[in-house]
């Protein structure tokens, strides 16, 4: 008899989630329905906008729309906030369509020259002074084209988006003077100055040759904070600026707030709209009672305390009592409920120190609680409703983690500095250890990344002492770039934020 294979994590978490799924039935039905229609049915929609507030189950209706997908033999791509630009999040679609055996070989190719030669550049000590940036989310956002009718050494623009083009503008000059000194082959030249208009079309024939056989679903999450860069872009590719869209395609778009109608207003007829409420009460008791809740003091606690938003109804539940002794305080946040409700201690600590990490991984439980319990706490954290899975690591959902923050500075002062100052020296000590010869400098991402991190942490627990340092070091980092000298100051802000410290973010804004 043939051994049967072994689920891993991740499959027993999906398939339960998908089990527990309840309410939205009707924008599931309408998903699954369309998932069946011909291309050539008036009724097929090709768009879909899902949109509501944080914590309102977004996220939640696009994995069970990729259920949905994949049940219809769907190829699947999924991206969100960590793709920091068009060509990024082409490169992850990309990068899913392979790993599922449909490689967009022709793309890949030239994608894998574009970032070798833009990290190449990157690296040079006489890039220009915002070289990244500029070719990163501005030039996406503006919707310049180094047009090709000129010389290479003579740019000329064509603006989409004026605003953002003026930003762009007295830089571009001297970005395409360095290119063009650094680089000879003038395909390689328009490559790295206008990825997009190069890169796009070879995406779309690819995926043409993919999409002949497969219907292929594409889902953007998180595009409160992706749309400034990828808006434009997509409204530019369905009118059919960088070639000819495969109808087999359906594309999802979550986020805060709902597609701008007008500018999306073209779409419409192809478009669905989804504007997510809270649970009905009637949806959040039926949850409840599939997660084996149901004393009705429970109950109502749990509705009142959450507001009936689905991921505080479905934080409530995971370790909610089933004696109404163990209600407690009515003052009690969601949070501090669900805290009180965690049996053990352990975990009760875990779930609040891990809210101070941006990120998570079992290395960063590990900085936190050694390493000989990591493993089973992070599989716990995993496995709780707040806790999502990104391309580079696991995150607190927003809605929840700025509630443990809260409270963790309320419950001790002390131990808020512990825990950040443990996550600083984790993230200095893996910035130490990195081996010289696999570095290019501060532009190395890996290197950032450590370097961002250790000052989020360090200006949490000493905000006062460590701001000037931040501040010079946001001076000193300008050498490097704006890119990373934007991201520092965005770190700075942050830290601002979570710690409510009114003398950061002020400072920070000037």
């Amino acid at each position: 008899m043939p051994s049967q294979k072994v689920l891993s994590l991740q499959d027993i978490l999906k398939r339960r989630q998908q089990d527990q799924f309840v309410g939205r039935e009707q924008h599931v039905n309408i998903f699954s329905l369309n998932m069946g229609r011909s291309l050539d049915d008036d009724r097929r929609r090709f768009l879909f906008n899902v949109a509501g507030q944080g914590g309102v189950g977004k996220s939640t209706l696009l994995r069970r729309f990729r259920h949905i997908a994949e049940a219809n033999k769907a190829i699947i791509a999924w991206t969100e906030e960590t793709e920091e630009d068009v060509p990024a999040v082409m490169g992850r679609i990309s990068e899913q369509l392979e790993q599922q055996g449909h490689a967009l070989r022709v793309f890949n190719e030239r994608y894998r020259v574009y970032r070798q030669k833009r990290q190449e550049l990157e690296a040079d000590p006489e890039a220009p002074e915002g070289f990244s940036a500029i070719l990163g989310r501005t030039l996406a956002k503006a919707g310049i084209r180094l047009a090709r009718r000129a010389p290479v050494l003579g740019v000329a623009l064509e603006f989409v988006d004026d605003e953002a083009a003026a930003e762009a503008a007295s830089h571009i000059g001297e970005l395409a003077s360095f290119v063009t000194r650094r680089l000879t082959n003038k395909d390689e030249v328009r490559l790295v100055l206008e990825p997009v208009e190069v890169l796009t079309p070879l995406f779309l024939q690819d995926l043409q040759n993919v999409l002949e056989h497969h219907l292929v679903t594409l889902f953007f999450d998180t595009y409160e904070q992706t749309s400034e860069y990828l808006d434009g872009w997509l409204r530019r590719m369905i009118d059919g600026r960088y070639g000819s869209v495969p109808g087999n395609v359906i594309i999802t778009i979550a986020g805060r707030h709902e597609l701008d109608k007008n500018h999306w207003a073209l779409y419409e007829g192809v478009l669905v709209r989804f504007n997510l409420e809270p649970f009905s009460e009637e949806e959040a008791r039926e949850y409840l009672l599939r997660k084996g809740v149901t004393n009705e003091s429970v109950i109502i606690n749990i509705l009142h305390l959450s507001g009936r938003l689905p991921l505080l109804v479905a934080t409530l539940a995971v370790e909610s009592p089933s004696e109404p002794d163990q209600v407690g305080d009515p003052s009690d946040t969601a949070v501090e409920r669900f805290l009180k409700w965690v049996e053990t201690p352990k975990q009760q600590r875990i779930a609040l120190d891990a809210a101070l990490a941006r990120y998570l991984n079992r290395d960063v439980v590990a900085a936190l609680v050694g390493s000989e319990e990591a493993e089973a706490l992070f599989e716990w954290l995993q496995g709780l409703p707040f806790v999502e899975s990104r391309a580079h690591g696991w995150v607190y959902h927003d809605v929840v983690r700025d509630q443990m923050l809260r409270h963790k500075r309320r419950l001790s002062r002390n131990e808020w500095i512990q825990v950040h100052g443990k996550l600083a020296q984790y993230y200095e000590e893996l910035h130490k250890g990195m081996d010289p010869r696999q570095l290019r400098g501060k532009t190395d991402e890996a290197l950032q990344n450590y370097m961002l991190e250790s000052l989020y942490h360090r200006l949490c627990q000493e905000s006062q002492d460590k701001l000037p340092f931040a501040l010079n070091g946001f001076l000193s980092i300008l050498e490097f770039g704006k890119g990373l000298a934007r991201r520092w100051a965005e770190t700075i802000l942050r830290a601002g934020e979570d710690t409510d410290m009114s003398s950061i973010t002020t400072r920070s804004s000037l």
